[in-house]
């Protein structure tokens, strides 16, 4: 939502309304109801169970707005889901850490890494945005060790310094790190489509690499936004 608002809004967009629901809702139609008519998009920060039940009850109540998604809405928990959901996510455009179709060596060697592990009705199709994130730390985690020998004396202080100063070839791109310890690391923009065999993946728009915590803006201007919040970024040009 942060990044989104950010600019969007600095290209001259404008946000008519924003409605925050607890974890867990089931019953969106209130939710619903609320939305204008007159949007051009709505942008949908729900993932795994709450994303579905939105989708499907936006989509059983006659919703025409074009959709945008974080990137927890366009994981295969979600893509997977049965339902009207999957009708409604057809032509999502999302940014995310990952896409399915990214055609990328190390990228479909983790597919398939994945999709070897377990039958096919034990899993999601190719990997989810949690499974593609720990790997992708666990990696950093032994590569700093085997640079410093499993060395954790003085309070795990080798470690620390191995971590902040490496960089690794993650599965969605290398990661490093910056002086805040935020990730500096590959975004995609995706559009939802359907794969030919009944199902949803995100299909890759655009590859936008080393993306920083401060989104392009020169760092004290983005801490002068200030941290998010439900009302925080306001919709303008910073």
């Amino acid at each position: 939502v942060f990044g989104l608002i950010l600019e969007y809004c600095g290209l001259g967009g404008q946000v008519t309304s924003r409605q925050w629901v607890p974890l867990g809702t089931k019953d969106f139609a209130s939710t619903i109801a609320a939305l204008p008519d007159d949007v051009d998009a709505i942008y949908l920060g729900l993932g795994g169970a709450d994303a579905v039940n939105f989708l499907n009850q936006y989509q059983q109540a006659g919703g025409k707005a074009h959709l945008m998604g974080g990137s927890i809405m366009v994981d295969q928990t979600v893509l997977s889901a049965k339902g009207d959901a999957k009708k409604a996510m057809i032509g999502t455009i999302a940014s995310s850490g990952m896409a399915d179709t990214w055609d990328d060596a190390g990228w479909k060697a983790f597919v398939k890494l994945y999709q070897d592990a377990t039958p096919a009705d034990k899993r999601l199709p190719s990997p989810g945005l949690l499974a593609t994130n720990y790997y992708g730390s666990t990696m950093a985690l032994f590569q700093a060790l085997n640079t410093i020998n499993g060395d954790l004396s003085d309070n795990q202080s080798k470690l620390k310094a191995a971590l902040a100063a490496q960089t690794i070839d993650a599965p969605n791109g290398k990661i490093s790190l910056d002086e805040d310890r935020q990730a500096i690391g590959t975004n995609f923009v995706t559009e939802v489509v359907e794969d030919g065999q009944g199902g949803l993946v995100s299909k890759v728009v655009k590859v936008i690499p080393d993306v920083h915590q401060t989104l392009g803006y020169p760092r004290d201007v983005f801490l002068k936004i200030g941290p998010p919040s439900r009302t925080n970024p306001e919709c303008k040009k910073y």
